[in-house]
């Protein structure tokens, strides 16, 4: 066993731009001066070699996305030691082939490609930033089961049914926000959405709906077009309204942009956004005006289960830091694919598709994961509060109660 732990490091990850790496060999001898004849003792015991079991990773690890892309491996680093630790998935030692999207949504899909075709991995990880989209259509297209960390919009495991999500569907963290509104005294809401955005429109009616089903009211809502960068207008048009709360369904970075110009308009009341907002990004875009907005997390930072206090602890002792959401959904990633290739007995990506298939509540730091094609399972979803640069936790919010 000492053995393994002193190879485990080096088998972890392999961050390469189109080259395979390189098979692990044992130190090159050293030649040694020739000495007298002594009585010969027994070799030792030639290990083992190692069986290895690629998982393909692509993530932004330079761009406007990097902070999450190296959040996710951060995660998905901590996965793998734990798991080659144990002696890996039935002897065979887990190691990271990374392929880096640069944040650049035309990378995504041709490093899924690569991932298959040059490095002959079992299944992908990533679907972070720009380029998920495409990277689905590929791994469905190349029939690789993908792992898909930060997509939230709903439809995507019926179009592509070897894609498995690990986060919540925004519909339902509309609901939930909605539902959450009367506890910071919200009866008066504005829905704030991108015109040319299906997928802003609808989360904008799914909140509308269930913030009406209770004692409150939305005023009205209000348009934006994205091309512009200049949300002044609906903005001012918002604050002649003055409603207690105002719903944005919007990705992280249009949200800090609109967030910011809305504080500088006098717009101090609370925003309410997306799962996307739980990311290192958005605070470091909006920086100050960040306050008072709140998020449905993917992930509760105050874990009170003993699985998310271990790996809480074991990434605070790795980087000092505690872990962020994509950190967390990373680690669950490779927990639950090391799961599907263990139920699977083999690396086949149609055997590990149909075992990721049938997984149901599995037992993750993010909650439990089932992978359905309807995503209709929904679970509680953490609330957080933006405050001072930090995520602070207030409570858990169930969409279907």
């Amino acid at each position: 066993m000492n053995y393994w732990f002193s190879v485990i490091s080096c088998l972890v990850i392999w961050i390469g731009s189109g080259c395979r790496p390189a098979p692990v060999t044992s130190p090159a001898e050293t030649p040694q001066t020739a000495v007298a004849e002594t009585p010969s003792e027994s070799p030792a015991p030639t290990p083992p070699p190692l069986k290895i079991i690629d998982v393909g990773v692509f993530l932004p690890l330079k761009g406007e996305a990097q902070a999450s892309g190296e959040a996710a491996l951060n995660g998905l680093i901590v996965a793998a030691e734990e798991i080659n630790a144990k002696g890996g998935i039935d002897g065979q030692l887990i190691r990271l082939i990374v392929r880096d999207t640069k944040s650049q949504a035309d990378r995504a899909g041709e490093a899924v490609k690569n991932l298959l075709e040059v490095d002959h991995v079992v299944a992908v990880v990533g679907g972070v930033s720009a380029g998920s989209d495409e990277a689905a259509r590929m791994a469905n297209k190349l029939k690789i089961p993908m792992l898909a960390l930060g997509s939230t919009m709903p439809g995507i495991p019926d179009k592509e049914p070897w894609v498995f999500r690990l986060s919540s569907v925004d519909f339902f963290s509309a609901k939930v926000m909605a539902r959450f509104s009367p506890t910071i005294g919200a009866t008066r809401a504005i829905v704030l959405y991108d015109i040319y955005s299906p997928y802003a429109r609808n989360l904008g009616v799914a909140f509308t709906q269930h913030f009406k089903s209770g004692p409150m009211n939305v005023v009205a809502g209000e348009s934006y077009d994205l091309t512009l960068r200049d949300f002044s207008k609906p903005l001012t048009m918002i604050k002649r309204k003055n409603p207690d709360v105002i719903y944005l369904p919007a990705p992280s970075d249009q949200a800090a942009e609109i967030i910011k110009q809305a504080r500088d308009l006098g717009l101090n009341m609370p925003f309410l956004g997306t799962g996307s907002w739980d990311s290192p990004e958005f605070l470091s875009a909006a920086g100050d005006a960040a306050n008072d907005c709140y998020i449905p997390a993917r992930y509760n930072p105050e874990p009170n289960t003993d699985s998310g206090r271990a790996f809480s602890d074991a990434y605070k002792l790795k980087h000092s830091t505690p872990p962020p959401a994509m950190a967390a959904l990373g680690y669950d990633a490779l927990k639950v694919l090391a799961d599907a290739i263990a139920a699977s007995g083999g690396i086949d990506h149609e055997g590990v598709g149909d075992a990721l298939r049938s997984i149901v509540n599995f037992s993750g730091v993010t909650g439990p994961i089932t992978f359905n094609p309807e995503s209709l399972i929904s679970y509680p979803i953490s609330i957080l509060k933006a405050e001072d640069g930090k995520l602070v936790f207030l409570e858990t919010i169930a969409p279907q109660d």
